[in-house]
């Protein structure tokens, strides 16, 4: 079984998706509507999806909810390029928690519009 997507639920879907493309390179495949849907892709399989809460599936809305109940994940394949892409980050205006040994992993946090918590990180046995 391969994983086919993830969909997220933000109630900034543009700000959101514009976000993702501007610091994970991911590119823009689909949009439906000015602020209900947007498919991107990393160009490699994977499908990432960003659509407002949906309220007859319970929501969802991070914002509303004040906590970040899910995150995605990024890996790179050098420590140095996620320093790189923490310092590029950092002046997004975004929270952004320093990188550090977890896990197994050299990983930094950010909260980026929508409430979301992503992870970006290096495993030297990825």
């Amino acid at each position: 079984m391969r994983l086919n997507h993830i969909d997220l639920y933000s109630p900034v879907v543009a700000e959101t998706a514009s976000f993702l493309i501007n610091h994970f390179d991911l590119t823009l495949v689909e949009k439906r509507g000015k602020d209900a849907f947007y498919r991107l892709s990393d160009g490699s399989g994977l499908v990432l999806v960003v659509s407002p809460p949906i309220a007859a599936l319970g929501g969802g809305d991070q914002v509303n909810l004040r906590a970040q109940t899910y995150h995605i994940g990024f890996l790179l394949p050098a420590r140095t390029e996620v320093d790189e892409a923490y310092r590029r980050m950092t002046g997004s205006g975004v929270h952004v928690i320093a990188p550090e040994e977890r896990h197994g992993a050299y990983v930094f946090y950010a909260v980026i519009p929508g409430n979301i918590l992503v992870e970006v990180g290096h495993r030297a046995d990825a």
